[in-house]
């Protein structure tokens, strides 16, 4: 018979015509097709009703398997093209990447710095030395610290900048550099008191020429902040990263991808079969993406900046060109990117083999060789329980292996983000070392004391850290009470450490402000003097304090030669 459609032959008591897909009139011999006033055989004496509902079940029945058939024919097309498989697996990876670092709830710091609204501190503190270890009682060198403190907000303008030295709670020495727009100010409690001594930057040039006569440095003028807007505006970071895509992409849309069949891999310990496909990035495009690359991270001409912010500050251009002469010799964008094209001349077409299994990316692997020298390299992610968990490295470059495996609670699936690295090779044997090992845990669900940290040399020596972890959308605190160094199983000496970033920079309060720009030649001495003075009591403070609290064996055994 022919389909009444298509007029395609077709089979005797067809439904469907296979070619077109049109409904065919039953023919009389068709068991679709019954007598009339005669019931088929798997209905009752009644019919009617229940042929009305078998010719329903019927019709959904072909419904679903034509929706079937479609849909089969649709991935089969989709999933028989081995590039968009490794893309799909690559998306995928990444995907779970940023998931388990989204479960840490780390803060925006980078949004932060770019909403010019950001405060940090920084405080490393001894608090014990082994005495033993240089023969004198080091004991009294406990609670010497040095702290750190930046404070910078872009909308009010104001910026600060503290470096001090304390011993217990004894202040040793301090300094403190803020800014007010154009204001800028220096401080130290121990030279100048409460008293801030500073200049109108953007009068500098004008104010010391009045002062020393020198014509030369009159036009000197400038504005911090001015000048670190247009820095920031150089600086597109939207635009850098749609460039880096677009260099990925173009990359990308050149490699060629085959299927070469499966390979069973041991990933991170579980034995697993893989699809495996050879992914081949032909020179020509690896040329074009380490250009795009330079290009990308040369975005912002240094050079042309700096000469900009030099001439902006009115600095005069015979000194401008002196260091910019300076600066011309130093090219590092141009240096990456010979170094990169001479790397692709040695390699050539760049083949790769990329291993997929549960819809992600187990393992890439490289073998090759490279200005003579030959390299192998094996990543493997996946094989835990969750995929991100573990991964491993292996790279021999010239017969000489390392190796580096990653296992632990990387998503915090638990509650608890666990991390646990070791590091192994001839590198290390070559430094009569065995591994290095790296050991992190984190408990988010714990206010205090959910934070330790382990690096060990096993048989030389270890760092080991433990306090608290903090952190939500608007600050981080990393505090470690206990920083303990060890060497040959010896603890050599304990600190502790404190870090804080938050979004809320304080004011740069400045008191009694004087512009030594606007002081005259006696207020200038008078302050010089003032300086002195409190230099040189400080000065015998120092010896005083160093000399009460240091024994004897360590003042002038140690540090006499210094002091005195």
């Amino acid at each position: 018979m022919t389909c009444r459609n298509c007029g395609q032959e077709i089979h005797e008591g067809s439904v469907f015509c296979p070619h077109c897909g049109a409904a065919q009139a039953p023919s009389p011999e068709s068991p679709w097709n019954t007598p009339s006033g005669s019931a088929p055989a798997w209905e009752g004496p009644e019919g009617g009703g229940r042929k009305k509902k078998t010719g329903l079940f019927i019709g959904i029945g072909a419904a679903v398997a034509a929706v079937i058939v479609l849909a089969a024919v649709f991935a089969g097309g989709l999933f028989s093209n081995p590039k968009k498989q490794v893309e799909a697996a690559f998306v995928k990876s990444a995907a779970a990447y940023a998931q388990a670092e989204k479960a840490l709830n780390l803060p925006d710091i980078n949004q932060w710095q770019r909403d010019q609204e950001i405060t940090q501190r920084l405080e490393l503190e001894l608090k014990s030395i082994n005495s033993s270890l240089v023969g004198y009682d080091m004991s009294a060198l406990s609670g010497l610290a040095l702290g750190f403190d930046t404070s910078y907000s872009g909308a009010d303008r104001l910026m600060s900048l503290e470096l001090a030295a304390r011993w217990g709670e004894e202040e040793l020495l301090g300094f403190w550099i803020k800014a007010e727009d154009d204001a800028l100010y220096f401080n130290s409690p121990q030279l100048t008191g409460d008293v801030h001594y500073g200049v109108n930057t953007e009068t500098l040039g004008a104010d010391l020429a009045a002062m020393t006569g020198d014509d030369s440095v009159k036009d000197l003028s400038f504005n911090l902040f001015d000048l670190v807007d247009m820095v920031l505006e150089r600086v597109d970071q939207e635009k850098l990263e749609q460039d880096l895509k677009a260099a990925n992409k173009a990359l990308w849309e050149e490699a060629k991808v085959k299927k070469s069949g499966t390979r069973t891999l041991d990933l991170n310990g579980t034995e697993t079969k893989t699809a495996a496909y050879r992914v081949t990035f032909p020179q020509k495009a690896l040329e074009d993406y380490a250009d795009a690359l330079v290009e990308v991270m040369s975005a912002i001409s240094y050079y042309d900046l700096y000469e900009d912010i030099y001439r902006s500050m009115g600095m005069p251009q015979d000194q401008i060109d002196e260091i910019m002469d300076a600066l011309e010799e130093l090219d590092p964008y141009g240096a990456l990117a010979d170094d990169l094209k001479d790397a692709i001349d040695e390699t050539g077409d760049l083949e790769l083999e990329v291993c997929l299994s549960g819809g992600h990316v187990s393992a890439l692997l490289y073998e090759g060789e490279i200005d003579g020298t030959d390299l192998s390299l094996a990543l493997y992610l996946g094989g835990g329980e969750a995929y991100v968990d573990d991964l491993s490295l292996e790279l021999e470059v010239d017969g000489e292996a390392i190796t580096v495996k990653s296992t632990g609670d990387h998503g915090g699936k638990s509650g608890v983000f666990t991390d646990k690295t070791t590091i192994k090779g001839d590198p290390l044997r070559a430094a009569s070392l065995t591994s290095i090992t790296s050991e992190l845990r984190y408990e988010p669900k714990k206010s205090s004391g959910n934070f330790s940290w382990k690096l060990a040399i096993p048989g030389a020596g270890s760092l080991d850290m433990s306090g608290t972890l903090a952190m939500e959308t608007d600050y981080l605190l990393l505090d470690l009470d206990s920083v303990t160094l060890k060497v040959v199983g010896m603890e050599v000496c304990s600190l502790a450490f404190e870090y804080y970033v938050d979004c809320h920079p304080g004011a740069a309060i400045v008191e009694d402000p004087k512009l030594i720009t606007q002081m005259d030649q006696m207020e200038l001495l008078t302050a010089a003097l003032d300086i002195q003075s409190r230099a040189e009591a400080w000065a015998v403070e120092m010896e005083e304090l160093f000399t009460s609290r240091l024994p004897d064996e360590l003042l002038y055994g140690q540090m006499g030669g210094v002091l005195y």
